[in-house]
């Protein structure tokens, strides 16, 4: 019998307040942290922001940096979980719900699959809540690829996660759909979502700067940290079809400024903006380029 792999729990316990998840949120994306390898539960009194890790190693160094992050209201711990059980313990609170104006999604390990009249349902499994819709950045970046329905027939999904923005960008016409993601599991998951949705997808495991295209796309979505979308502005960039769109989103609020600059630098600018309590999708257009 194939024996199951155990996996170490890092978290910050944080209170109910918004600003306190923002401040935490912020200091993981600071420290390099991509928002797809959070796990975020949240109960009547506090919630919790976790990273897991398949090694002992890992998930002490991980300690250490979250022991940097100081503020009232929060405390570290550290768990040990068999990989059945992590793996799940957050979905018990995931219902179905709305992503956008038509899309609904709908965990596939609901028993009952019901989908409202006139929505157009997204099936999902994933392995943290930051692939499901649930987070303002994946949920902003889906409503702008709906909006642009009719306006892009090839669509790029830089940071793919649990697929979900591949799904959304099929369901709204794309005719060829390419992702990656530097997680090889998130891959997995994704391919199995597309499965589930009856689409197909090109989904890859490599880094930015690793990922060559055959050929350009109309729309390129790159769901990342600041940190990374200023650090491959150029690269991603490329990646778009002249005439074509960019949406980046996982950007903070504190960091809207920095990165407007940034892609302001390479003479690119917004043509919209959506902001949230904490986090924005930025979108540009080739169009809109000064020299």
């Amino acid at each position: 019998m194939k024996k199951e792999s155990i996996q170490y729990q890092v978290g910050f316990k944080l209170s109910l307040l918004p600003s306190i998840r923002c401040r935490a949120l912020s200091f993981l994306e600071a420290c390099g942290y991509s928002l797809s390898s959070l796990v975020e539960e949240e109960g009547r009194e506090v919630r919790s922001l976790s990273i897991y890790e398949a090694d002992k190693a890992s998930a002490d160094r991980i300690y250490k940096i979250f022991k940097g992050f100081k503020a009232a209201g929060v405390s570290i711990f550290r768990c040990v979980h068999r990989e059945s059980d992590w793996s799940s313990r957050w979905k018990k609170c995931w219902k179905p719900f709305s992503l956008t104006r038509r899309f609904h999604v709908i965990p596939l390990w609901q028993e009952v699959r019901v989908c409202p009249a006139r929505k157009i349902p997204v099936y999902l499994d994933t392995t943290n809540a930051f692939g499901t819709g649930l987070h303002e950045t994946t949920r902003f970046t889906a409503q702008v690829i709906e909006s642009l329905t009719g306006k892009f027939s090839s669509f790029l999904d830089v940071g793919t996660g649990s697929g979900i923005l591949a799904i959304v960008a099929l369901k709204c016409g794309a005719k060829k759909c390419v992702g990656f993601d530097i997680d090889p599991s998130a891959v997995r998951v994704a391919r199995q979502n597309l499965r589930a949705n009856q689409l197909t997808c090109q989904l890859t495991a490599c880094d930015v700067k690793d990922f060559k295209p055959v050929k350009l796309f109309d729309l390129v979505a790159a769901n990342l940290v600041s940190f990374d979308l200023i650090q491959f502005r150029d690269r991603i960039l490329s990646f778009v079809q002249p005439g074509g769109y960019l949406v980046i989103s996982g950007v903070s609020l504190k960091n809207i400024v920095r990165v407007k600059k940034a892609f302001a630098q390479a003479g690119v600018y917004p043509v919209r903006l959506v902001q949230g309590r904490e986090w924005a999708a930025i979108v540009f257009h080739p169009d809109v380029i000064r020299d």
